[in-house]
């Protein structure tokens, strides 16, 4: 018998578009929890991060603040413990509280290299040269910390704790000691045009393990509150899931995206710059295919692993009275305009629009589907108020805990999210507009990007310099949000916003 205080339960995985999953229209790729969860809940059809990409976002999802109010406006800076986060405010509340999986919150992408800096990266891509693939450079460490933060008592990490599982398991010593075991999931990989297969194996892939240690959570929770994040480093790259999964889809059922061949010429300049990311003529189209069928089974995967999790609180009769919400902290490119990855600094709807599944048996209607605009900024103080807690000062986000009751249908008017600190978004309606407001370098100002996705919704025609009027007049919108939530250099970026791209 569960407590009759709400649960809740934060499934969030790692730069998942909604293009992958069943119930969001992908009619190849099967995600049946994921779909269940719809079927049984809500979905929200047009669900956009705050905040981009992993670290920002997950703050803003954690704390219900903008990028610039909770101070995480790029990869790899902490998370102020101090701030009223999902966390503290539920341990403070008498709840159990639980964070397991990725973290990326600490500050420190390296645990125990001291000569490593808050801005490195774990491992990383280059180009070899302008027609070939990538090489990775692996370094010893994982993403993020591996002690208890921002309230969550109950802690299993990334790093420290998969690596001391993977020494009671009978793998290879070549496998349970590779350094890319902690460097998200794969060991050992390649580059992502070279198939290779995950050698953990799917019983002992990070995540399974987490799936794991959440139902063991679960089962030690039966008769208490509790509030836990599950956390995925997947289907974030390298994109290696196990055997079946890798060759789960068959690459005659993979299409390429409809805008794989769209032009860059009225794009900004960076897209097409981006080594790390843009892949067309420089894989073969085949080769791109196969990596997004891995993607689809990396997706399935995680899906099976949210499935026992769910089939976990069943189990234990916690269903009933448990707030489940899957979310992703952002996207994937996915083949779009010939990219993969994530690509910073734009703002495409596969990076930017995410799932967005909430169930709560008899308080939110099954099989309902919201269209309305909503933000991640709003998860935060939405849970406090399902649950009846006061929402903190501070926050930035609103409860549309009414929305997820069907007591309103819209739940925002506009979005607006900031683009790691070097740009903006905002979606009004159909439209889009992405102020790039920050120098690519010295006084280089790159291009903006106005779309109307009633129109165009692949994103491929940017209508910035042509309509001019529609640009001054959401330029000027995201201009006053900033002043009216606190940015503080408002007056710097109103000063390179009116400078013309050169």
């Amino acid at each position: 018998m569960s407590s009759d205080r709400p649960n809740v339960l934060l499934i969030m995985t790692d730069q998942q578009p909604v293009s992958t999953i069943g119930c969001y229209g992908n009619s190849v790729v099967k995600t049946p929890a994921q779909d269940r969860l719809a079927r049984e809940g809500m979905r929200f059809d047009n669900f956009y991060i705050a905040a981009f990409a992993c670290t920002p976002s997950r703050a803003t999802y954690l704390t219900g603040r903008y990028s610039h109010n909770h101070g995480v406006v790029i990869n790899d800076v902490e998370l102020d413990d101090a701030l009223p986060s999902i966390g503290n405010v539920f341990r403070d509340a008498g709840y159990q509280t639980a964070w397991i999986g990725k973290w990326h919150l600490g500050g420190q992408m390296y645990r125990g290299i001291a000569e490593r800096g808050p801005f490195d990266n774990c491992w990383v891509r280059k180009r070899v040269d302008s027609t070939r693939d990538f090489e990775f450079v692996d370094v010893e460490g994982g993403t993020g910390e591996d002690e208890p933060r921002s309230g969550f008592d109950h802690w299993v990490g990334g790093w420290k704790h998969f690596k001391a599982y993977l020494q009671t398991t009978d793998l290879p010593d070549e496998v349970k000691n590779s350094p890319r075991v902690g460097n998200h999931h794969a060991a050992p990989s390649a580059p992502d045009r070279e198939h290779n297969v995950s050698l953990l194996g799917e019983d002992h892939h990070m995540a399974h393990f987490f799936a794991d240690e959440m139902v063991s959570f679960l089962n030690a929770n039966r008769d208490n509150p509790f509030c836990a994040v599950l956390s995925f480093y997947g289907p974030h790259a390298p994109v290696c899931p196990p055997e079946p999964w890798d060759s789960m889809y068959d690459l005659d059922d993979v299409p390429l995206p409809d805008n794989y061949d769209a032009p860059l010429e009225d794009k900004p300049r960076f897209q097409s710059g981006r080594d790390r990311t843009y892949v067309r003529d420089v894989w073969s189209r085949e080769e791109v295919r196969d990596y997004i069928r891995r993607y689809w089974g990396y997706v399935s995967y995680i899906d099976a692993q949210v499935e026992r999790v769910l089939n976990a609180l069943d189990a234990n009769g916690q269903a009933e009275n448990t707030i489940v919400m899957f979310v992703s902290d952002h996207g994937d490119m996915v083949g779009q305009f010939g990219m993969v990855y994530k690509l910073p600094y734009c703002g495409y709807d596969t990076l930017m629009k995410v799932p967005c599944l909430v169930r709560w048996p008899g308080r939110i209607e099954a099989g309902s589907v919201n269209t309305s605009l909503n933000s991640s900024v709003d998860v935060m103080p939405t849970i406090l108020d399902l649950v009846g807690m006061d929402i903190p000062e501070g926050v930035d986000g609103e409860s549309i805990s009414d929305v997820l009751k069907g007591e309103r249908d819209v739940a925002r008017e506009e979005i607006f999210t900031d683009l790691i600190n070097r740009g903006m978004m905002l979606r009004q309606g159909s439209w889009k507009f992405v102020l790039n407001w920050k120098p690519l370098s010295g006084d280089v100002r790159d291009l903006d990007e106005l779309y109307n996705l009633a129109d165009d919704p692949h994103e491929e025609h940017n209508l910035a310099y042509r309509d001019r009027a529609r640009v001054a007049s959401m330029r000027d919108r995201i201009l006053s949000w900033l002043e009216e939530t606190g940015h503080p250099y408002v007056n710097t970026i109103r000063e390179q916003a009116f400078r013309e791209p050169s």
